[in-house]
C-alpha cells in the first residue's frame, strides 16, 4: 500500500517509532554537546603564535593566573600549556569577611582549568626554551634548531 504524502495523512506505526528513536538520539547528542560547550570549569585564554627569524614566540593572556598554577611542557614539537585560574570571592575580601552581593549584574570573566596545545612546524632547541609571566601575559620563547625529541618541563620566571 503506497504511503500518502498529504499533510493530513497518518504515519505508519513503524515509521513513527523510527522517527521517535532518531529524535531521542538527537536530543541526547544535543545535551552532550551543550554540556561540553558550557562546562563551567574550563576556558581557553587568548593565544598569539609568532615566527621570528631565530625563534617561535607564544604569548598567552593569563590575567589573574598565578605562576605556580601554570605548567608548560614540550614533547615531539608539541607545546602544551595548562593551568587554572582561581575564582576570587565576590567582593575580593577574605572568606570570613566576605560581603554577599545583592545580585550579579554581569559575569563575563572565565575561571577554572585550561589546557591547550600548539603543534610547532619547526624543530626547537629544547634546552634553550624559556618562559616569562609578566603583567598577566605569559611569553614562551622557543629557539629554532634542527632536533628535538624529549619532553621537558619549562620553568616560568618573574
Amino acid at each position: 500500500m503506497p504511503l500518502a504524502t498529504g499533510p493530513l495523512s497518518q504515519l505508519s506505526l513503524e515509521l513513527s517509532e523510527q522517527l521517535r528513536q532518531q529524535l531521542r538520539r538527537m536530543l541526547v547528542r544535543l545535551d552532550e554537546i551543550r554540556a561540553l560547550a558550557s562546562s563551567p570549569n574550563t576556558w581557553t585564554p587568548p593565544v598569539d603564535v609568532l615566527e621570528m627569524e631565530e625563534a617561535i614566540l607564544v604569548r598567552v593572556e593569563l590575567p589573574g593566573v598565578l605562576r605556580e598554577h601554570v605548567r608548560i611542557t614540550l614533547l615531539d614539537n608539541v607545546l602544551k600549556v595548562e593551568g587554572r585560574k582561581e575564582r576570587p570571592n565576590a567582593s575580593g575580601k577574605l572568606p570570613d569577611e566576605e560581603e554577599r552581593p545583592i545580585r550579579f549584574i554581569c559575569l563575563e570573566r572565565a575561571f577554572g582549568g585550561f589546557s591547550f596545545s600548539v603543534s610547532l612546524k619547526w624543530p626547537v632547541d629544547a634546552v634553550k626554551v624559556s618562559a616569562q609571566l609578566t603583567d598577566g601575559v605569559l611569553q614562551i620563547r622557543l629557539p629554532k634548531t634542527t632536533a628535538c625529541g624529549r619532553e621537558i618541563s619549562v620553568p616560568i620566571s618573574e
